[in-house]
């Protein structure tokens, strides 16, 4: 089909489909006109309904007069009236044509005859005349048959005219399906010519912007590499740009596959890429590596590809190659720098999140620190001030017992006061690093004896065990009685009254261990920072102390080269016991040092 007939058909058979539309449309709506006036029900077709209530009204006057006295002229006047009324309804048009062509003429005439005898013999009745009851059943009786005759009559003339509407308005449905039918099947026509057209005009206008951009590359193209391939895939044109970026000469190229021609085209990326393109889709391939002969660093081109096409069949395929060697080259070492920039931004983060831990930290160790120490000396104070206050108001009637027993307790808070301050100057020299060690051997064993002597009732009862094996270290004797003194005294403070201390000293793997176990519990939460400066636990009210005890014991155990831990409770969790373990290096056995204390 030549291209002038096959445009005539395309424009002639859409206007035979939107003709054939246009009459098929318009017959279903006449066809639904006339169905509607069809079903639409008209007066005279409702005689049924008149004729039933002039029969009624008919019997009433019947049963009225068939009673009836000389005290009931009201009553016989209104059924009266009502007879003429209803009687008048089927007497005038257009119930009258309705009943001459249901064949009631008679019945009609019937009527009209039967008024004034009615009104007449009534108005006799009521003046008395006995006579006029018969003369008025034997005007009623009569029309009564003919009445239920002529609504019969009605009835079945209603019922043939009803089928015969519902019969023409099938038929009439019908046409207008098989109407909706047409109608349907030329808007399929249409749609189906419509989306025909559509998806031409598509490809002509996509063909149209291929060439143009393809014609555009080329032009553009100047600085870049073009090479061609034929529908066979040889090549067909290889410009003097490639000849550069691949080091292959065009009469060298001409005629062969691409695998023939270069390395580059030899790689599994470039092949899919051109498979791709002969296949009618255009594809992009960027950084990709191009290596010379003398082995050294490759250059990088980016590769577009488009299909060559005519009568919308592919014929050839076009390859345009831009050298991209320096922005590579500068993309690699912005990335190097962002990496290292990167992992710079992530150091720094790491250390200010830890220093404004570590600030947070000590904010809240401060804090904590203040109100501890402020309560800690109060106390002290309160107990001099109030002593000092009550010698004062007994002045010279105070007897000397009182004033020796408040004295007494005044150096008590006096001395609780200066180890206060002592605490805090041995942390601060702690954290000065001014701590000296001045290093002897001794004995463990005899140390913690004589500090459970010395202290007497402040600690008992105390239960000391020790091995076998002599129990000798090397270090301050002072710092480590001083540890020593802070975990017996601990054990005491949060132990009940009369409750033993336990105290276990060995020796085992060049280590002498001191633990010291009492009666009690420390809570979870409590115990990864019972090492911490200032801090206190729950369940301290009333215990003197401010949170720098057992952070001085540790440091000082470090010192010596060893280390003080709190031991986990038993699993089983019968006995709530708490136990501090002190770590020291024992003393070599062939050293002579023989220093005791």
């Amino acid at each position: 089909m030549t291209r002038l007939p096959r445009q005539l058909l395309g424009v002639v058979l859409p206007l035979l489909t939107i003709a054939v539309f246009a009459t098929v449309l318009a017959f279903s709506y006449r066809q639904l006109t006339v169905a509607q006036s069809t079903l639409r029900i008209e007066i005279t077709q409702n005689m049924l309904w008149v004729i039933s209530r002039a029969e009624a009204a008919h019997l009433r006057l019947a049963e009225a007069t068939a009673h009836a006295g000389t005290g009931d002229r009201a009553e016989l006047h209104e059924k009266l009236d009502i007879w003429f009324s209803t009687a008048r309804v089927l007497l005038d048009e257009p119930q009258r044509s309705r009943m001459l062509h249901l064949g009631l003429a008679d019945t009609l005439a019937a009527l009209e005859e039967a008024g004034p005898q009615l009104e007449a013999d009534i108005a006799q009745l009521l003046r008395g005349d006995v006579s006029a009851k018969d003369r008025l059943q034997m005007v009623l009786q009569p029309l009564t048959r003919q009445l239920g005759r002529a609504a019969n009559r009605a009835m079945v003339a209603e019922w043939n005219d009803i089928g015969a509407q519902l019969d023409e308005t099938a038929s009439r449905m019908r046409q207008i399906g098989l109407s909706l039918g047409v109608i349907a099947l030329a808007g399929g026509v249409l749609i189906l010519t419509l989306v025909l057209t559509a998806r031409s005009s598509n490809r002509r206008a996509a063909q149209l912007q291929a060439e143009r951009a393809f014609s555009q590359l080329l032009v553009s193209a100047g600085d870049r590499g073009v090479v061609a391939f034929d529908a066979a895939g040889r090549c067909s044109l290889w410009n003097e740009v490639m000849e550069k970026l691949l080091g292959t000469r065009a009469r060298d190229a001409l005629g062969r596959v691409p695998d023939e021609i270069s390395g580059l085209f030899a790689t599994e990326q470039v092949g899919a890429l051109l498979s791709d393109i002969m296949g009618g889709r255009a594809r992009v391939s960027l950084d990709q590596p191009v290596f010379g002969p003398d082995g050294g660093p490759p250059a990088y081109v980016d590769l577009m590809g488009f299909p060559l096409r005519s009568e919308g069949q592919v014929i050839g395929a076009v390859l345009i190659a831009s050298d991209v060697t320096e922005r590579h080259d500068a993309q690699r070492e912005l990335a190097r720098h962002r990496d290292h920039l990167e992992a710079e931004v992530a150091h720094r983060t790491e250390e200010l999140d830890a220093a404004l831990t570590r600030e947070r930290a000590s904010l809240e160790i401060y804090r904590n620190f203040a109100a501890m120490v402020s309560h800690q000396f109060r106390t002290p104070l309160a107990v001099i001030d109030s002593g000092l206050q009550r010698l004062i108001r007994r002045g010279g009637s105070a007897d000397p017992d009182e004033i020796g027993e408040r004295a007494t307790r005044a150096r008590g808070a006096v001395a609780q006061l200066v180890r206060l301050v002592e605490s805090i100057l041995d942390a601060a020299r702690l954290d000065a690093g001014q701590m000296t060690r001045n290093a002897h051997q001794l004995d463990i064993a005899e140390l913690v004896k004589t500090i459970v002597s010395r202290e007497g009732q402040s600690l008992s009862p105390v239960h000391i065990e020790t091995g076998a094996t002599p129990a000798n270290v090397t270090g301050d004797a002072t710092q480590i009685e001083h540890i020593l003194l802070n975990l017996l005294t601990n054990a005491r403070k949060y132990t009940g009254a009369g409750l033993p201390i336990r105290v276990t000293i060995s020796a085992e793997d060049g280590q002498v261990q001191v633990t010291v176990a009492n009666r009690g519990r420390i809570v979870a939460k409590d115990r990864p920072h019972v090492f911490d400066r200032y801090y206190r636990g729950g369940g301290v009210e009333g215990i003197g102390g401010i949170g720098l005890g057992l952070y001085m014991a540790r440091s000082l155990a470090r010192i010596q080269g060893g280390d003080l831990a709190l031991l986990d409770p038993p699993e089983d969790g019968n006995v709530d016991e708490v136990v501090f373990a002190l770590t020291l290096p024992a003393t070599d056995p062939e050293r002579s040092d023989n220093a005791r204390i």
